[in-house]
């Protein structure tokens, strides 16, 4: 659907000609104003990179004509409905082009599926005060995503200064489900432990699947406390491998692991999930190679490897047996201090 709209708007893709429609195939809230030939390009998932990134930089790379299973994170058509040899001209720019201007870079990190190291390092350059007031401006316009990204960039680029921002922003993190992205500025930003005990309240009214998927969450606080609460909110049964993943990365010393083996199921399953957390083996969650847990207090992997022995022949279960022989098995690469 379509909507012919004054010429005066520029195209929010070519950023060059007048905007003749608005686009609302994807967002009625949220339109694409476009000049035709954008406008045109735009459907047949044949955006130009410099046009993709643009309409990226300000809707977020998630909508269905701009997802990444029709461009490459550079904005390159992967699934073109038209034969255009003229596609891949004007490329996006790059990081480094990015890095001069402060608006523009922030543009960048919108793009991006994910934020890393090198992107909070090209904000260095500018004023923590300049850089937490861009970012204010830009997550009060943006949707759901650029909310998230900037979020995520007070989390690793602003810190303590932004925690009167952080604050404020928990209301719309519980209505948009965006607590995971808000706990980790909650970790970062806030004084220790206010974040932490407002995501364990707010988990409260959670429960059952939806518990299992918010309560990552916590693993930014990588506190003791937080495996206090595993063992009063742990199910009964069907326990997911979820728990020993959050386990894992919340201070995770070897004793508690030796009481939740002793103790049986549905304890015990935690502990040997979180023990396979701390092996790194490919297609891990990203969190985990984030955050890199590491066992503490048991420098002699050959204790944990008798202990497991002791405990698989008690419980003989296939995901037991699964689970103790993965660990074992790989007991050199098992991550402890």
């Amino acid at each position: 659907m379509t909507k012919e709209i004054p010429v005066h708007w520029v195209c929010q893709a070519c950023r060059q000609a007048p905007a003749a429609e608005d686009v609302r195939d994807d967002d009625p809230v949220e339109p694409y104003r476009l000049c035709h030939e954008c406008a045109d390009r735009l459907r047949y998932r044949a955006l130009r990179p410099i046009e993709w990134f643009n309409l990226a930089a300000l809707h977020g790379w998630a909508k269905f004509l701009l997802h990444d299973d029709f461009y490459d994170q550079d904005g390159r058509a992967c699934q073109p409905d038209v034969d255009d040899d003229v596609i891949d001209e004007k490329h996006a720019p790059t990081l480094e082009m990015c890095a001069r201007s402060l608006e523009r870079l922030i543009d960048f990190c919108v793009t991006r599926w994910h934020l890393g190291k090198e992107e909070f390092e090209a904000f260095r350059p500018f004023p923590i005060g300049t850089v937490l007031a861009a970012i204010e401006h830009r997550a009060d316009a943006g949707n759901r995503q650029v909310w998230e990204t900037m979020v995520q960039l007070c989390a690793n680029v602003v810190g303590s200064p932004a925690a009167p921002w952080v604050r404020a922003q928990f209301n719309r993190a519980w209505r948009d489900v965006s607590l995971f992205i808000w706990a980790e500025a909650a970790a970062k930003c806030l004084p220790a432990p206010e974040g932490l005990h407002k995501t364990i309240d707010a988990l409260q009214v959670v429960h059952g699947r939806d518990l299992e998927k918010q309560m990552s969450a916590l693993s930014w606080f990588r506190a003791a406390a937080v495996l206090d609460w595993i063992e009063a909110h742990l199910p009964p049964q069907d326990v997911a491998a979820s728990w020993g993943q959050l386990a894992s990365l919340s201070d995770l010393h070897w004793s508690r692991v030796q009481s939740w083996l002793a103790s049986g199921r549905p304890l015990s399953l935690v502990a040997l999930d979180a023990l396979a957390s701390c092996i790194p083996r490919q297609g891990q969650a990203r969190i985990l190679t984030i955050l890199d847990p590491k066992l503490k207090g048991c420098g002699d992997r050959s204790v944990i490897g008798h202990a497991l022995r002791i405990y698989e022949a008690e419980d003989s279960a296939p995901r037991v047996a699964t689970k103790c022989s993965f660990i074992i098995q790989h007991l050199d690469k098992l991550r402890a201090e």
